[in-house]
């Protein structure tokens, strides 16, 4: 028994400076994969926000909700069209993704966090006026039309200070809404894209993308090959390497549009490892991939 409780003791040590750092500190959450869709690693994720909460952080959550999505435009009818990773959205499909990720999802969320004693508030470019963005283009093609597919470029940073004076959560769906003249316009933002200038806007400490991916690998078949903290330097010539490819490269791409705004650190962690936050915040090896400038 005594030995336990030196481990446990020596565990309160090592996190002291990590609590003491990151005291008042914003971190950005982005919540994707299982992290999001399963209910039990969800309520584990939202225990761990409660705890940071408790130490002292401020913690954001965003999500996305792609299969929500493609599944409900299918029950309405309609296909899902996809261009270089983009969602093609007309104006009927951006209604669906507003109700499916606002009204469904992100009310789901705040009911699961609620249970695990979090008290949160959503926040969103439809019911806020939030998040802004610009109508995104393909460069290298032009001719192609996304529809309401959007770039972010602005958040109301104030909104989401006001909530967390409250100790409140805020939970954000990437819904924008256009500037100026097409402020009509409701936009559908990648989830990964909006987290990154969430954080960077914010002026985050940290952005963590959770996901089913434990993090950056030198050969993704050797398990013992995680990387632990690696730079952007380092990130390029594994790119060009071939050893970041497919769906982790926008990843790593949206890690360095938040580490170039002035956000310290990225951490791209698995959400199924129990108590990933605590143990990737707090601890000097921590469980996934820690990216620097």
């Amino acid at each position: 028994m005594l030995t336990e409780a030196v481990k446990k003791s020596a565990t309160l040590i090592e996190a002291l400076p990590y609590i003491k750092a990151f005291n008042n500190k914003i971190v950005v959450i982005k919540l994707g994969g299982s992290a999001q869709t399963d209910h039990a690693i969800l309520r584990r994720i939202f225990t761990d926000i409660d705890c940071m909460i408790t130490l002292g952080m401020r913690p954001v959550v965003v999500y996305g909700g792609g299969k929500k999505i493609s599944a409900a435009m299918e029950k309405a009818g309609k296909k899902a069209e996809f261009i270089d990773g983009q969602r093609v959205t007309d104006r009927e499909t951006i209604q669906i993704v507003a109700n499916v990720l606002i009204d469904d999802i992100g009310t789901e969320l705040l009911g699961l966090l609620e249970e695990c004693g979090g008290r949160g508030e959503l926040v969103n470019g439809r019911d806020h006026d939030f998040l802004r963005a610009v109508k995104k283009n393909l460069p290298d093609k032009p001719e192609v039309d996304l529809g309401c597919v959007g770039e972010p470029v602005a958040i109301d940073a104030v909104l989401v200070y006001n909530i967390l004076e409250k100790k409140r959560i805020p939970i954000i769906g990437p819904v924008a809404r256009g500037c100026g003249l097409d402020n009509g316009t409701l936009y559908n933002i990648n989830a990964d894209t909006a987290s990154s200038l969430i954080a960077r806007d914010l002026h985050a400490e940290k952005l963590v993308f959770l996901s089913d991916i434990t993090g950056i690998y030198r050969d993704v078949k050797d398990q013992e090959s995680l990387i632990s903290h690696i730079n952007q330097k380092e990130v390029y010539k594994l790119i060009d390497e071939g050893v970041i490819s497919g769906g982790m490269i926008p990843k790593v791409q949206a890690a360095e549009y938040a580490l170039e705004g002035g956000v310290r650190k990225v951490h791209i962690v698995s959400g199924e490892q129990p108590h990933a936050l605590i143990l990737e915040l707090f601890t000097d090896t921590g469980v996934g991939t820690e990216l620097v400038l």
